[in-house]
């Protein structure tokens, strides 16, 4: 249980996303992050590129009892107008996070992760500033458990 977690700041810049959005509890979370990846990346078409990892938005917590929502985003450059997929555009910002292996990123054991990035930024005095996210870094279901596949981040202002 004595996870070390290094925790790291980049900047995010302004981008734009595709977008799928669902109330649901953890044990339906694997799926749709799945199927959202897939169906988004099935609309890109050659209109517009992937531009970076995708990632899930936890609007609210995600467990057994509790339904998010939950948000699946992939990174897009290009024209936007002629994919067949909602998206927004994500604001630039400063990202807090640390990366964890396959094994890290299983329920209930990843809440560790989430309370080590948090406190990270509580203990330089700054705050967290939107919804926390996992970036994941490659195909999590082929990774070995070993594997460092995702990141855990908050947006975050640091003074």
């Amino acid at each position: 249980m004595g996870d070390a977690f290094e925790v790291a700041v980049e900047r995010v810049p302004e981008r734009t996303v595709l977008t799928e959005q669902r109330r649901l509890r953890v044990d339906a979370l694997a799926d749709f992050v799945r199927g959202a990846f897939e169906r988004q990346r099935a609309a890109v078409g050659s209109a517009a590129a992937i531009a970076g990892a995708p990632f899930a938005v936890f609007h609210g917590p995600v467990s057994e009892d509790e339904d998010g929502p939950v948000e699946a985003c992939t990174p897009v450059d290009g024209d936007v107008s002629r994919v067949a997929a909602e998206h927004r555009t994500e604001p630039a910002h400063d990202e807090a996070f640390t990366t964890i292996s396959r094994a890290q990123l299983e329920y209930p054991g990843v809440l560790r992760a989430y309370d080590a990035v948090v406190a990270w930024i509580e203990q330089r005095g700054g705050e967290t500033t939107g919804a926390p996210r996992e970036v994941y870094l490659g195909d999590v279901d082929a990774a070995a458990p070993d594997d460092r596949i995702a990141r855990i981040a908050f947006p975050c202002r640091l003074p």
